[in-house]
């Protein structure tokens, strides 16, 4: 009977279990893997995901994206093997799945894992280097390779990897981002580390990326433990901040302007040799106008610099220098004779000089120029010509002495870089006045049996004078006596400095043009402010020259302390690399070589003032000229005509 009732009672219990069976079906199944992914259980993702492509077939969406969630869950959980061939068959199913960097990093991992480091070092180093590749996957192999090797303190092998993704970029906002990237990485870095780093990376290469980065972090750190190093580790800090190789600079010089404003930072202190008595005296206190407003701008704003102020025609003022021992940087001498007495002194050797000079020797190595040169000059007459008003042929009319012929050999340089022609070229004596008329004549193919009214067309549309605009008065008319007023006519930067409308007659020189690097039309900001704060202060107009000391001041109280003029190689990367974009005149540029350019503004002469020139209207004014010549020769040719006939 007890037995019977046991049998009874595991009997009911029998019948009230349900049988599970082992999986769900496949949309609950689906949809429990997807819920473990989207919460990132990737254990229990990887599980669901096994079990769904084990036991069913999916469509061919559905299952790429399981064997791309499997291979991803696979590899978080470091169950390799199954990443691995996971991977495998979701590119099988998908080729573009080796497009993206993720298939490439979890790929990666499993070699690592799989194989050996070495050949995941080996993997990601060629995905850098395979020009198949889209350029993001070598990007973040690169990335992933640098970390590798920093985390195994491969410190040289890391700043190679970055070196070399950095000179494969293809833009430069890519190799902004990588700038980036490797500051990051640098400055997450302890400073112990970085002093380890420090003895295997070179600190001369501590301009160029990515070891600027690596300094720049290393010495940031030894600051913040120590900020008595500031005087010591400035200059080192100013130096990668304002020269370093990068596409954007903009992050260490914002750093390093944090620190100054924490520890403060030494004024630099200039000088600026100016005659300030006796001849050119009056230039020289142009000159030193602009200055001392630039100066007062500064010290109103709170950048404090010091401007020491020499008279180049007092006779100690070579002892008066040699005196200024905390000076690195002088703006000037205005003479050449002033600048031979400083190299014979040897103080070219002792501080920078920005001179003030159209053009020396040694440019870039013993002196540096701060003002327009004749090349600076011609590019912008022809540049401007060219481009703006299409002339393709010149003729070039230059005086018989050594500043003549300076410019004459400087333009043909030009032109021929220019791919225009010269089709014309010739000298004139300076005293010589009478024999003018046949020289502009021979110049313009005209013979002495031809009438000046049949001259032929000249074969150019323009003619250069190197000359004072005086001497260019006297020769200009003679180009109309023999009926060539359709001619543009170029003239030196004199021409601008000397044109005073109340003594030129305008009907010649309508179509002359001359450069000059003070445009008083001008409606950018620094320009207007120097013309209103000269104003304000009723200190009268602004010119070229006031301008040149208003920018000297400024531009070199952004340069701060110079290195010695023997360390020229620094001094041009300081000059090139400069971001001074505040200029009121027209801006400076120096090449790698320490080779200064001036784009100059190019003026036409306005009966009143010196006006911008207009390509249109002057192009207009050419062939209104043109077709009136050509009307005048086809009457004087029908009246010949007529009495010819019996």
């Amino acid at each position: 009977m007890i037995i019977y009732a046991l049998v009874l009672f595991l009997l009911a219990g029998c019948a009230g279990k349900r049988v599970i069976p082992d999986d769900p079906p496949r949309p609950d199944l689906q949809h429990r893997a997807a819920q473990a992914w989207d919460r990132g259980e990737h254990i229990h993702a990887q599980d669901m995901y096994t079990r769904l492509l084990d036991k069913f077939e999916l469509e061919k969406e559905k299952e790429v994206q399981a064997w791309k969630r499997l291979a991803i869950s696979a590899g978080k959980n470091r169950d390799y093997r199954t990443c691995l061939q996971s991977l495998q068959n979701w590119a099988r199913l998908d080729p573009a799945a080796e497009n993206t960097w993720q298939w490439h990093h979890y790929h990666s991992l499993a070699i690592r894992n799989l194989e050996s480091e070495q050949h995941y070092v080996r993997y990601l180093d060629r995905l850098i280097w395979d020009e198949d590749v889209f350029f993001d996957i070598r990007l973040n192999a690169a990335r992933k390779l640098t970390e590798h090797h920093l985390d195994s303190r491969r410190y040289q092998e890391a700043a190679q990897t970055l070196t070399n993704i950095y000179g494969l970029a293809f833009t430069d906002e890519q190799r902004a981002g990588l700038e980036k990237f490797g500051a990051r990485l640098f400055l997450n870095m302890e400073l112990q580390e970085l002093r380890d780093a420090a003895s295997f990376l070179d600190h001369e290469k501590k301009l160029f990326f990515p070891y600027n980065l690596f300094w720049w972090a290393y010495h940031n750190q030894r600051l913040q433990e120590d900020t008595d190093r500031w005087q010591s580790i400035r200059p080192v800090l100013q130096e990668i901040a304002r020269e370093s190789q990068l596409v954007d600079r903009r992050a260490l010089t914002e750093d390093l302007d944090r620190w100054e404003k924490k520890l403060g930072k030494p004024s630099p202190e200039i000088a600026l040799l100016l005659p300030l008595s006796h001849q050119y005296s009056n230039v020289g206190w142009k000159v030193m106008r602009g200055a001392g407003l630039a100066h007062w701008d500064l010290l109103t704003s709170g950048t404090e610099v010091r401007v020491n102020t020499i008279n180049t025609n007092n006779p100690g003022w070579l002892d008066e220098l040699k005196q200024m021992d905390n000076v690195s940087l002088a703006g000037g001498p205005l003479s050449r004779q002033d600048w031979d007495s400083i190299r014979e002194a040897g103080l070219h050797e002792e501080m920078v000089f920005l001179t003030f000079l159209p053009s020396m020797e040694k440019e870039g190595s013993q002196g540096w120029r701060f003002f327009p040169s004749a090349r600076d000059q011609v590019r912008s007459l022809l540049q401007f010509s060219t481009k703006g008003m299409n002339i393709r042929n010149y003729a070039v009319l230059y005086p018989e002495e050594d500043f003549g012929r300076a410019y004459a050999e400087t333009f043909w340089e030009e032109a021929r870089g220019k791919d225009v022609q010269v089709k014309g070229m010739m000298s004139y004596p300076t005293d010589d006045h009478a024999g003018w008329n046949r020289i502009v004549s021979s110049l313009l193919g005209t013979s002495a049996s031809t009438s000046r009214y049949l001259s032929p067309d000249p074969g150019f549309d323009a003619v250069f004078i190197p000359d004072t605009l005086g001497r260019a008065q006297g020769l200009v008319p003679r180009f109309f006596y023999f009926n060539a007023e359709h001619l543009v006519f170029l003239g030196p930067m004199l021409w601008y400095q000397g044109y005073e409308p109340e003594t030129l007659e305008q009907q010649f020189f309508t179509l002359a043009l001359s450069t000059g690097a003070w445009d008083s039309h001008s409606r950018l900001e620094p320009a207007m402010e120097l013309i209103t704060g000269l104003r304000d202060t009723l200190q009268g107009e602004a010119d070229f020259w006031v301008a040149l000391g208003y920018d000297f001041v400024r531009f070199a109280s952004r340069l701060g302390d110079m290195p010695l003029p023997g360390d020229n190689e620094k001094v041009n990367r300081i000059l090139s690399h400069n971001r001074f974009n505040s200029w009121s005149m027209a801006p400076i540029s120096w090449d790698s070589y320490g080779k200064a350019s001036q784009d100059l503004f190019v003026f036409q002469m306005d009966s009143h003032q010196l006006q911008p020139a207009d390509p249109e209207s002057l192009q207009w004014m050419i062939e209104s000229r043109k077709q009136r010549r050509a009307m005048w020769l086809e009457r004087i040719r029908g009246q010949q005509r007529q009495e010819q006939e019996p």
